[in-house]
């Protein structure tokens, strides 16, 4: 790749700054779980709490191994993945806020 930081290919500094993104929804998807879960103490909340956690699980051990190891993730697919995962993080945050 062109862009190269800190021997970073700019896959792998895409794949990170869509990982942060997506923490940074997933963050916000499980403030309102909780905040939810605190007014209306049912399943289907501590589900949704459950999920988010588990992303926020995922994306950040992501980010831990493509800053350890350089070869990891390295082809599209990861970056492709993450901007998917985003984009479905992004709608279900909408449903959750209107709802």
């Amino acid at each position: 790749m062109i862009l190269e930081v800190l021997g970073y290919t700019g896959t792998q500094i895409a794949a990170i700054g869509i990982e942060i993104a997506n923490i940074g929804i997933l963050s916000g998807l499980l403030y309102l779980y909780i905040k939810s879960y605190r007014q209306i103490k049912i399943g289907f909340t501590a589900g949704l709490m459950l999920f988010a956690s588990v992303l926020l699980i995922k994306s950040i051990s992501t980010i831990i191994l493509l800053i350890v190891d350089n070869d990891i993730l390295l082809n599209y697919h990861g970056v492709i993945g993450g901007i998917i995962e985003f984009i479905a993080l992004t709608i279900l945050l909408k449903i959750t806020w209107d709802y």
